[in-house]
């Protein structure tokens, strides 16, 4: 009998819309494996390289360069040319000194800002979850697939952001989503800008939660999961935004 998993493959016309790949050179492209991020929400890392970072030509030279250990996401050296990269990951190449986050932006819904050495120590993470657990700590769960585990309630709620150390993933400090606070639009017309917070709506029975954001002199509401805190007078890390 067949494999009833998902398939293993991925169609050029089916990858996701943001992906920078020419649809009909081929057939098939490098579907993203099962891991941090959705696969609608990510790049396939040898996809990343030939296609959007363009550091390399072929596939044959992608395979070559992550089975050679010369290509780091968020400090550790990943070798399956699947692995998916998504938002916030640190893309790091020290073989030609270069470093970048994968942001939104007006060209794509993910797309590598290059960064400094110092920026690309650290990362802000989107809270998806918070839960206590039996040893009487707080687990929160990131949007990368991180957990951080905490003897004390850090005063984090769901769709806060939390700026970690990597690879380390320590907890540096925290960004509320409330009023005032500075976000980063992740989708929509306005995705890669910076808003500022005025108001957060409760969500109904049919509605998810949502906030009123001011940009660029114009009030739009957009759920919560479309945009991410990113500080309060200025952004806690610095973000390359509209490139």
């Amino acid at each position: 009998m067949g494999s009833m998993g998902s398939s293993r493959h991925m169609k050029r016309s089916a990858a996701p819309s943001f992906w920078k790949i020419p649809r009909k050179l081929g057939q098939f492209t490098v579907k993203p494996s099962p891991g941090p991020h959705p696969i609608n929400e990510s790049y396939s890392l040898a996809v990343l390289l030939r296609d959007v970072l363009k550091v390399v030509k072929s596939m044959r030279e992608a395979r070559y360069v992550i089975n050679s250990g010369k290509v780091l996401i968020d400090g550790v050296i990943r070798y399956d040319k699947k692995f998916p990269v998504g938002l916030m990951d640190v893309i790091s190449i020290p073989s030609i000194n270069k470093v970048y986050r994968m942001l939104p932006s007006k060209k794509a819904m993910l797309f590598p800002q290059e960064i400094d050495l110092e920026s690309a120590k650290f990362k802000l993470c989107k809270v998806k979850s918070k839960n206590k657990v039996k040893s009487n700590k707080f687990s929160y769960g990131l949007h990368d697939g991180r957990t951080i585990l905490s003897e004390n309630d850090l005063g984090l709620n769901v769709g806060d952001s939390v700026l970690i150390t990597i690879p380390e993933g320590k907890f540096v400090n925290k960004v509320k989503l409330e009023k005032g606070s500075l976000v980063l639009f992740l989708k929509g017309k306005h995705i890669g800008k910076i808003g500022v917070v005025k108001d957060i709506i409760k969500g109904t029975f049919t509605s998810e939660k949502s906030a009123e954001v001011d940009v660029e002199g114009e009030t739009v509401r957009v759920p919560l999961s479309a945009i991410l805190a990113v500080g309060k007078d200025k952004p806690i890390l610095s973000i390359g935004v509209g490139g």
